[in-house]
């Protein structure tokens, strides 16, 4: 940091970022950040769905729980009316 004396105040200013001048496209990768929204591969898809698996089906069967508790038959109704 350097001091400036001005009037009896002192002002200082930041040193310069080590990021300084790099391009966005630098400063990506030495993050390693990814563009936001890309979808990844099939294979990289696969084996992030199949880590997901409890948690989707916990998700889905709470959802159709949800759904289906006022009525009569319960979830036997989504059966019954596949429509």
């Amino acid at each position: 940091m350097s001091d400036t004396h001005q009037g009896g105040a002192v002002a200082t200013s930041a040193p310069p970022s080590v990021d300084e001048g790099l391009a966005p496209a630098d400063l990506a990768a030495k993050y390693g950040l990814s563009v936001s929204g890309a979808r990844p591969g099939l294979f990289e898809y696969v084996r992030e769905l199949w880590s997901r698996r409890h948690f989707i089906l916990a998700f889905s069967s709470a959802k159709l729980t949800a759904q289906y508790s006022q009525a009569k038959l319960g979830q036997v109704w989504q059966v019954a009316t596949p429509s």
